[in-house]
C-alpha cells in the first residue's frame, strides 16, 4: 500500500475553494482539484440520465469531507484519479450534505444519513508508483443508478478485461423483474418499497424511490428504526442464522461473508446473484464485471489495470 500523503485542513479548504464544478455548454469537462491524487490519469464519466448528478470523488477509508462536482444530464466529466486508499465515487441526484460533505458515507437505513437521496457508487484504488489502478462496480449494498464500465486501449498482455466490452447492467427495472422471478426465497423483498413504512420518519420518505439493497446490508439491519417493514419478508425467508443457502457448515450470513465464486455451494448460486447476472451479459471470459457479495472478486474486480488503459463509466437512468 502506498504511503498516504496527508494535506492540512487549511490547504484542503483552499483547494476546494478553487474547484470549478460541472461541464461547459459543449458537453463537457468538469474540473476537480482534490486531496492527494494524480491529475493525468482520469476516468471518463457519462451521464445518460435526465438528472443532474452530484459526483463525489470520496476517500471512503479516510472519511474526508468532500465537495461534489455537478454533472448535468447528457454531459461528460473527466475525473482525475486520487491516490488515497479505498476511494469511492458516488453519483447522487441530490447533494449529500449530511454525509459525504461532512466526511461520512450515506446510509439507506438511516434517515439522517441522506437516506432519501437516489444514489449509487463504485470503487477504485490508484497506484501511480506501479502505473496501475483497480476498479469495481459494487452491488453488494444499496444502489439506484445502474453503472457500467468500458475499457479501451487495453495492452495485449493484460487479460483482466475485454477491450470495448461494456460491463454491467443498464436497467434497474430488469433487475427488479429478475428478482421477482427468483421464487425459492423472498429475493424481491430486497426492492425498496413504493411506500415506506418505518418506525421513524415514514412520512418523510419520497414515494416510489428506485432502489435495491443487497443481502449484505439487509441482514445486519434487522430491527432498525429506519428499515422499511417490507424487508421483514426477506429476513423471515432467509434468517441471518439460518442454513438455507450454504448448508449446515455456514449460516446464511457467514457464508455470504466468507465464500467465493469457486466455493460449492457459493453465493453465486443464489437467487440474488442469478437475478443480477441475468440482467447483464458476461464477456467472452465469463466475467460480469460487478460485485454482488463481498468475495465476488473473480467476477467483479478489475485488478491492476495498466493506467494507460482508458476507463469510461456510464450512469444510466434509475427508472428504466
Amino acid at each position: 500500500m502506498l504511503a498516504k500523503i496527508l494535506l492540512s485542513v487549511t490547504l484542503l479548504m483552499a483547494i476546494f475553494s478553487l474547484v470549478s464544478c460541472g461541464g461547459n455548454d459543449g458537453g463537457a469537462v468538469g474540473t476537480y482539484v482534490g486531496l492527494t491524487g494524480g491529475t493525468t490519469v482520469q476516468f471518463t464519466i457519462n451521464n445518460t440520465t435526465e438528472d443532474t448528478l452530484y459526483v463525489y470523488n470520496y476517500p471512503y477509508q479516510e472519511q474526508t469531507a468532500t465537495q461534489p462536482i455537478t454533472l448535468q444530464a447528457g454531459q461528460t466529466l473527466q475525473l482525475p484519479l486520487l491516490t488515497n486508499p479505498e476511494m469511492r465515487i458516488y453519483f447522487s441526484n441530490s447533494r449529500l450534505t449530511s454525509t459525504i460533505e461532512q466526511g461520512t458515507a450515506p446510509d439507506a437505513f438511516n434517515y439522517n444519513s441522506n437516506a432519501t437521496a437516489t444514489y449509487s457508487f463504485m470503487e477504485y484504488l490508484y497506484e501511480p508508483a506501479f502505473s496501475r489502478y483497480t476498479v469495481d462496480l459494487s452491488y453488494i449494498d444499496e444502489y439506484s443508478y445502474p453503472i457500467t464500465v468500458t475499457f479501451s486501449n487495453v495492452p495485449s498482455a493484460y487479460t483482466g478485461c475485454v477491450s470495448g466490452f461494456e460491463y454491467g447492467f443498464t436497467s434497474l427495472t430488469a433487475v427488479k423483474n429478475a428478482l421477482k422471478q427468483q421464487t425459492d426465497y423472498q429475493w424481491d423483498a430486497l426492492i425498496w418499497p413504493a411506500t415506506v413504512n418505518t418506525v421513524w420518519n415514514s412520512a418523510d420518505y419520497p414515494a416510489n424511490m428506485d432502489r435495491i439493497i443487497g443481502p449484505n446490508k439487509v441482514w445486519p439491519a434487522v430491527g432498525g428504526n429506519w428499515v422499511p417493514d417490507s424487508y421483514n419478508a426477506f429476513w423471515a425467508s432467509l434468517p441471518v442464522g439460518g442454513n438455507q443457502l450454504f448448508g449446515s457448515s455456514y449460516t446464511n450470513w457467514a457464508g455470504w461473508q466468507t465464500l467465493s465464486g469457486g466455493s460449492n455451494p457459493s453465493p453465486s448460486d443464489t437467487g440474488y446473484v442469478k437475478a443480477l447476472h441475468s440482467a447483464a451479459t458476461a464477456d467472452s471470459n465469463g466475467k460480469y464485471g460487478f460485485f454482488c457479495y463481498p468475495n465476488d472478486n473473480a467476477s467483479g474486480e478489475f485488478t491492476w489495470v495498466p493506467d494507460s488503459t482508458t476507463c469510461t463509466i456510464t450512469i444510466y437512468p434509475h427508472d428504466q
